[in-house]
């Protein structure tokens, strides 16, 4: 078995380190400094000029500015990929966030870049199965109609990180690398199965999250101490604008009473997360 020669392991090091700050060293610390906090739609192209990504902020300077702390083992490698290889940032301001999340909407529709998942084509919708028991609160997605739904297709994306959320405002005192590894993971396994100390009160969060409705969970999490990472810092405030996104999209319509028939659900096995 050959080994690597040290020189080559060098040079992997020191692209790997590099990485979490390839936008200052392309566009500079000034850059992020000058661009507009006000709401609206950003785009990221490569070195060709090819659309890569199109996104959207109620603060387009936090936005943008928060690409350069990506860094390897706390962000998806499609993220890192991404990152990589842009060398082009524009914007377009926006009357309002919510102008901005309208914006967004038809340009993904209209331009699909590669690097979006959410929002470039209207798939399927979604099913969200919920159960809560003795320090058990089961959660299971679904193709299959049943429980609260339709949910739109971008909640696949919403999934893990309201799961996240829940997990948090429930145990606040316990550290992030303590957290169940499944639950980190940028795209949580369908079905889950979290201990949790108030299961009850987790599922009403959960299922008002759902429905659009975060204002009671954003409360508890603004009440929480901020992590002491700068890095988790930064994950924590691009989970809530995931979720402030979701909310603010407004896409949701469900029947009068299927809360109610939701605490009936059973059988949501998965993944046990404890």
């Amino acid at each position: 078995m050959s080994e690597e020669p040290p020189r080559a392991i060098r040079r992997r090091q020191a692209a790997l380190f590099r990485l979490g700050s390839v936008m200052c060293e392309r566009f500079g610390e000034g850059y992020f400094a000058a661009l507009p906090a006000g709401p609206g739609v950003y785009f990221f192209s490569d070195d060709t000029g090819r659309l890569l990504y199109i996104g959207q902020s109620s603060s387009l300077r936090a936005r943008i500015g928060s690409y350069r702390y990506v860094t390897q083992g706390k962000h998806p490698r499609r993220t890192l990929r991404l990152v990589a290889r842009i060398h082009r940032i524009e914007w377009e301001l926006c009357e309002s966030a919510a102008g901005a999340i309208g914006r967004e909407s038809e340009l993904l529709l209209e331009r699909r870049p590669p690097f979006n998942r959410a929002g470039v084509w209207k798939g399927d919708p979604w099913w969200l199965s919920a159960w809560a028991g003795p320090e058990i609160l089961q959660l299971r997605l679904s193709r299959e109609k049943g429980g609260i739904g339709p949910l739109p297709p971008a909640f696949r994306h919403v999934f893990g990180s309201l799961a996240r959320c829940v997990y948090r405002a429930s145990l606040p005192e316990l550290p992030e690398h303590r957290y169940p590894c499944g639950l980190m993971n940028a795209a949580v396994p369908l079905s889950l199965t979290l201990r949790l100390p108030a299961p009850q009160q987790a599922l009403q969060h959960f299922i008002e999250g759902a429905c659009g409705g975060i204002d009671a969970l954003l409360a508890l999490l603004d009440a929480l101490p901020e992590s002491g990472s700068p890095l988790m810092q930064e994950f924590w405030l691009e989970e809530r604008e995931r979720l402030e996104n979701y909310a603010g999209k407004g896409k949701l319509c469900f029947e009068e009473g299927v809360g109610e028939r939701l605490c009936g659900v059973e059988g949501a096995s998965g993944f046990v997360l404890a």
